[in-house]
């Protein structure tokens, strides 16, 4: 089966992944660049304070979410063409996400130990069971209020009981190998625990992207303006709640989806005036690649092994560090696909996929 065309992808929905690589990086710099030493040996700011509570009240929570329905939204479509070509669609999906799997673990152990693709991997294979059924918006509900009603009750009652991902020296100082070692520990710790936590809510935003894919290009303007005003309705204050717990979020999965959803449907209502946003395209089109491409780059900027700024950079600019690095990314993607046609790791991961591709 040949990959789909650029005529053939829609450009939406890949806008909408590379509208998501910005939130996704802006949140995953907290981590990557360590603001508890930078809270540490520069004191805890106003413009610390604001930085934290802007990532907390637009970022944190709500690209992970639109992310996680795109999973699910291309979950679903992919299912449907392998079935229309007379294909085994579940051994191809689940060949799929043990390859994802397989990523993840590199990912997670040379790059950045706060790994979601490995998460994503055993959580879509145990969505995969949902596949070609009709979904109810109440059925998806219950997932995720569960969801968060875990997620809740494990950052409020067990957080704290997690082990730390090593003392803050190995990454400031420690060598690539030593960090790794690190990363190693933490991803197959966080992996399970993470798909235990985040799962049960990650198979409700999953079943949401199953139940949007055959609908959400007949969503007019009325529907998309109510998610719009009920989104908002719920997130500005439950958002409030957690930026004045950045570190905290019991809220974070409820806050997360409402907003998200909030820039799903204006993202749907502003596309034909969104101009030049519209060439996040073109990073959304290989988003396997630019995903890993951001945590090789600011490893390397952050950590020891590197440049060394672990600890050095004020959470306020991390919103702006994203939007810049993600605007190279656009540059490139757009580069790299007008002579390749598909991102690097996307073209390998098909290749794995595919290969003896088993049909019915």
């Amino acid at each position: 089966m040949q990959p789909l065309s650029s005529v053939e992808r829609d450009p939406f929905l890949d806008a909408l992944r590379g509208f998501a690589l910005v939130g996704i990086l802006a949140v995953n710099l907290e981590h990557l660049a360590g603001v508890g030493l930078f809270a540490a040996r520069h004191g805890v700011s106003e413009s610390y304070i604001l930085g934290r509570e802007v990532l907390a009240f637009f970022f944190s929570g709500k690209f992970y979410t639109i992310f996680s329905i795109l999973f699910g939204l291309g979950l679903a479509l992919q299912y449907q063409r392998f079935v229309a070509a007379g294909m085994d669609a579940l051994a191809l999906l689940r060949r799929r996400l043990g390859w994802l799997l397989g990523l993840g673990a590199l990912h997670g152990i040379f790059l950045f130990d706060g790994d979601i693709l490995g998460t994503y991997a055993l959580v879509g294979l145990f969505a995969l069971r949902y596949l070609g059924r009709e979904h109810r918006l109440l059925d998806i509900g219950k997932f995720l209020l569960a969801g968060y009603v875990l997620l809740g009750w494990f950052v409020t009652s067990w957080r704290d009981q997690v082990p730390p991902p090593g003392s803050a020296e190995v990454f400031v100082s420690g060598s690539f190998w030593e960090v790794s070692g690190v990363r190693l520990e933490t991803w197959l710790f966080n992996t399970p625990l993470a798909s235990l936590v985040f799962g049960v809510e990650l198979v409700g935003l999953f079943l949401l992207g199953m139940y949007l894919a055959p609908r959400w290009q007949a969503l007019g303007p009325a529907t998309l303006w109510r998610v719009v005003m009920v989104g908002l309705l719920i997130g500005i204050p439950v958002n409030l709640y957690n930026a004045q717990h950045p570190d905290l979020q019991p809220l974070r999965g409820l806050g997360g989806l409402a907003f998200a959803l909030v820039y799903m449907a204006l993202f749907r209502l502003l596309w034909p005036r969104l101009g030049w946003l519209q060439n996040l395209r073109y990073a959304g089109r290989m988003p396997l690649s630019n995903y890993l491409l951001q945590s090789a780059v600011m490893s390397t900027v952050f950590y020891g092994y590197g440049l060394g700024l672990y600890g050095q950079v004020n959470p306020i600019w991390f919103p702006w560090i994203a939007i810049g690095f993600v605007g190279l990314q656009v540059v490139f993607s757009r580069w790299w696909l007008e002579r390749f046609g598909q991102g690097p790791l996307e073209r390998l991961w098909r290749s794995f996929t595919y290969r003896s591709s088993p049909r019915r």
